[in-house]
């Protein structure tokens, strides 16, 4: 199998990337991206201006069997989420990827997100699409466009929606999460808004990994699949379970919150179902996210 994978240098997708490379083998994996990847030297080197590919690397394409659409802009913060250039590059870059020549392309992958749904009590693949923010519009368009492509050219499809995901490598987000672990680390008090009651269901990056891996030869066609976590914790639950895996005495500084709080509860049941992953519990998911960004220090 020879795949093509996009965002090869993101938190998810340098991962993914490693991995794939040790199943199918380095020759296998190709990654597009506009810089050179030291994780893989099979790479076609595309220019962000006008997604100029050398004349050379077109062979390469012809035998690309499965692309995998990681690359993206992701908010690192919730005010980024309405950023107009970042979230009209996700659409082009989609445009552009879907124009190259693939001639024996028998799936394409997407991995999107579950920004796309409407807020209700617990979120399925059933749940009603209606995005929030530009963010997860731009997501949504690409889900569509990719669907009429693949309809278009007879090829399979798979959207992977991708829910809240921690662990190593997290640091790079202005989240709660990662914040609150860096100032623990760092010995300082943590900022809680509100009284902590929100739930939020996370899954851990290896778990995430394992999922797309097992998308690339799942048999049944599924057109969405929710990469989620199934157990929803507090955010103060979340938080106390930090302090105690530091073994710190930590002072929680609290907050007013004014604005609408929601819960983020998953049924993770295709999940589970189609690709087959063990969730990586909590306290040992956060032990390993803490004692990374610990050795950061």
């Amino acid at each position: 199998m020879r795949i093509l994978m996009t965002g090869t240098t993101g938190f998810i997708g340098s991962r993914l990337l490693e991995t794939a490379c040790k199943i199918y083998g380095a020759d296998n994996v190709i990654a597009l991206s506009s810089r050179p990847n030291e994780n893989c030297l099979n790479t076609i080197i595309y220019d962000r201006t006008d997604f100029h590919i050398s004349e050379d690397d077109f062979s390469r394409l012809d035998s690309v069997e499965v692309v995998v659409h990681v690359g993206a802009f992701i908010p690192k913060a919730a005010i980024d989420a309405n950023d107009l250039e970042g979230c009209n590059g996700n659409i082009d870059f989609t445009k552009k990827l879907l124009k190259l020549p693939f001639k024996r392309l028998k799936r394409v992958i997407y991995l999107s997100t579950v920004d796309v749904y409407t807020a209700v009590e617990t979120i399925s693949e059933l749940t009603p699409t209606m995005p929030q923010t530009l963010y997860g519009h731009s997501k949504l368009y690409c889900e569509k466009m990719i669907a009429a492509y693949c309809e278009q050219k007879n090829v399979e499809s798979l959207i992977l929606r991708i829910g809240h995901v921690y662990g190593p490598g997290e640091e790079a987000y202005l989240k709660f999460l990662p914040k609150a672990i860096q100032r623990i680390v760092n010995d300082e008090y943590v900022e809680l808004w509100g009284d902590g009651s929100e739930l939020r269901s996370l899954i851990y990056i290896e778990d995430v990994i394992q999922g797309v891996l097992r998308a690339f030869e799942l048999e049944n066609y599924i057109d969405v699949i929710n990469i989620v976590g199934g157990n929803p914790i507090s955010i103060r639950e979340l938080l106390n379970l930090l302090i105690k895996i530091s073994g710190k005495s930590v002072e929680v500084n609290m907050h007013e919150f004014k604005g609408v709080k929601r819960d983020l509860v998953f049924d993770n049941t295709r999940f589970k179902e189609y690709l087959e992953v063990q969730e990586t519990s909590l306290l040992e998911g956060l032990t390993l996210e803490y004692n990374h960004m610990k050795n950061l220090k």
